[in-house]
């Protein structure tokens, strides 16, 4: 049974966070952030989602921003299960060590952001759209440890409970999950001195999400004869949607400190999400549910908490010389908060940022940066599908004035993630590791 819980909890976060940020928040909203992530108290059209109180400094009139991101990740696992997987019927287990190695994909070709603003006088209006979590889709083509190490669980208790020799076993896994948080805000902010401003808004947050999974062509073979046994329960098909809805309020606070400091802060209140599923489940899946309560999540009208948490962020831009601005940032999730995880699960996310940018002319500027993100959490809240490492995170990109009222972007965004080592005693090793890179181009047009 502790397998089978193992199994639900790793498939409903399948196609989880596929960008920068904490487990449910994508960061990277716009090319700005891509080619310097310290975005926290710059000044600009992006500033809708980084910093919309300072965004009432930012020039009059009317202005909107264009973004596309194409984005690539890697989840890979490579899981012992002692010697079970050397009873495995095929020819992917490693001889030496019996360990197997399961690769998933996220490809993400578009991924959209559209910011608006308008300034007039002492007072601004905004509108963002984004993928605030989510954002594509995860497929393993070969399923994950845990099915494999459940299949063969099953077959060693069955065989042992029947008295006969368990000789090895057979399946044929498939999991692929998809998932967008899409975030749609509406904010004003307003100048309360020339060198203070204040923001307010709200954001609202639809979850859609698609999980497939199959276990089929499951067979048994009895040690030393020549004979399978097929599962008598036959497959396993998983086939469930999800759609869930929340909104939460967002405050700022943007300060010039002095002429060449500009000191920005904002608070995102936890945004409460409750997942509704719509199944279409086999027999078999839906009797497995009836009797293990973590698989209930994915039957027909169940519902579950998956809750945006609430996130704090500060930052400071300094302008040491006319061309050339310098930007820190802070970010804390807080990720305990929420009610699908528990607090012997996870703490709260960490954030460090920096970056620069510099004008080499009237028509180009480039700018970098890094972060670096920290999560807090203990073995039970990774699983194969699943997990969040430490990572550190660089940008770089180039901005070129095409008119005075049209500007292209373009930019590199790779993130390198720590290997983590899981280890269940007398159960399973496995080792977790992730690669990631987003490319982007986006368009500030102003009227």
């Amino acid at each position: 049974m502790k397998k089978k819980s193992l199994l639900a909890a790793s498939i409903i976060a399948l196609a989880g966070n596929a960008f920068a940020g904490g487990y449910l928040t994508n960061t990277n909203q716009s090319i700005y952030f891509l080619r310097n992530p310290a975005r926290d108290a710059s000044i600009g059209i992006d500033g809708v989602y980084y910093n919309p109180a300072g965004a009432a400094f930012y020039n009059e009139g009317f202005h909107i921003q264009f973004n596309w991101q194409n984005a690539h990740q890697k989840r890979d696992s490579y899981a012992q299960y002692g010697q079970l997987f050397a009873l495995i019927s095929d020819d992917r287990t490693n001889k030496l060590d019996f360990g197997r190695e399961y690769t998933g994909r996220v490809d993400v070709p578009i991924q959209p952001s559209l910011f608006a603003l308008y300034n007039t006088g002492d007072w601004s209006f905004q509108f963002g759209f984004g993928f605030i979590g989510g954002g594509g889709a995860c497929e393993y083509e070969h399923g994950v440890g845990q099915f494999d190490a459940l299949v063969g669980s099953m077959g060693m208790k069955s065989f042992a409970q029947l008295g006969y020799p368990f000789g090895g076993y057979s399946l044929n896994p498939y999991v692929k999950g998809t998932q967008y948080f899409m975030g749609f805000t509406l904010a004003a902010a307003r100048k309360l001195t020339e060198n203070l401003s204040l923001s307010l808004g709200v954001r609202g947050i639809y979850e859609t999400a698609k999980y497939e999974g199959s276990i089929k062509d499951i067979k048994f073979m009895v040690a030393g004869l020549n004979q399978e046994v097929p599962n008598p329960n036959g497959d396993y098909i998983l086939d469930c949607s999800q759609k869930g809805f929340g909104i939460a309020p967002i405050i700022g606070l943007d300060w010039k400190a002095a002429e060449w400091v500009n000191i920005a802060a904002k608070f995102e209140f936890k945004t409460k999400i409750d997942a509704k599923t719509d199944a279409n489940n086999n027999d078999a899946f839906n009797a497995l549910a009836g009797t293990n309560p973590a698989f209930t999540k994915f039957t027909d009208g169940a519902e579950e908490p998956l809750d945006a948490p609430s996130i704090a962020t500060i930052g400071a831009q300094f302008t040491p010389m006319e061309k050339l601005r310098l930007d820190v940032g802070y970010h804390i999730y807080f990720d305990m908060d929420t009610r699908q995880w528990t607090k012997d699960m996870v703490g709260n996310t960490n954030e460090i940022l920096f970056g620069a940018e510099y004008d080499i002319n009237e028509m180009f500027e480039v700018s970098a940066g890094f972060q670096k993100t920290m999560p807090d959490q203990t073995d039970s809240n990774l699983s194969d599908m699943s997990f969040s490492l430490p990572s550190y995170s660089y940008g770089f990109g180039v901005g070129v004035r095409l008119s005075p009222s049209v500007k292209l972007n373009v930019a590199y965004f790779r993130t390198v993630y720590e290997d983590y080592t899981k280890t269940v005693p007398d159960v399973s090793v496995t080792t977790y590791s992730r690669t990631n890179y987003v490319i982007g181009a986006g368009i500030d047009i102003s009227f």
